[in-house]
């Protein structure tokens, strides 16, 4: 009996540090404000009626680890040095959304961890969209994170320029 109380011991022990750890590492999370490069902070989805236009979410919790942030700054990084012509004509626009804070967010594009969401707007309304959820994948290599982000913009951007007319 004795072994199967020091086993009960231990879990418990485990779950609380886990529980602490956890908690900690919220407490300690720099705001958004504090994150190098971040995108702007929008609450709602904004679209203007008859746009042709990509809209590339970056979705994160309320309280961010550094990978989470990372994500975003990379995102940032890749739409200002080779997508800002497109971001100032408005041919792509991008948000930083809190899905934790906007749960009709959450649902419609099934996010359950930090991601980038493209979606592609056509005539003002929303026709598709990609959840890029191997962004985690890439995460610790910047030139295959990029590559792969790079790519799936284009995808998109290729398919609203065959709809042109």
């Amino acid at each position: 009996m004795t072994t199967i109380k020091r086993w009960f011991r231990r879990i418990l022990l485990g779950f609380v540090l886990i529980t602490v750890g956890f908690s900690l590492g919220r407490q300690t999370a720099p705001p958004p404000e504090a994150i190098p490069n971040a995108l702007p902070q929008r609450s709602e989805i904004e679209v203007q009626a008859g746009e042709d236009r990509l809209m590339v979410y970056a979705a994160h919790a309320t309280q961010r680890c550094y990978s989470c942030s990372l994500i975003e700054q990379y995102a940032k990084e890749l739409l200002d040095d080779e997508f800002g012509d497109l971001l100032e004509t408005g041919r792509i626009d991008v948000q930083s959304i809190d899905y934790s804070k906007n749960t009709p967010f959450a649902r419609q594009y099934d996010i359950a961890s930090s991601t980038l969401i493209l979606v592609r707007i056509e005539a003002g309304r929303e026709h598709a969209f990609v959840r890029l959820d191997d962004v985690w994948t890439h995460l610790n290599n910047r030139d295959a994170f990029m590559d792969y982000v790079r790519n799936a913009i284009y995808a998109q951007l290729d398919l609203l320029d065959r709809r042109a007319p």
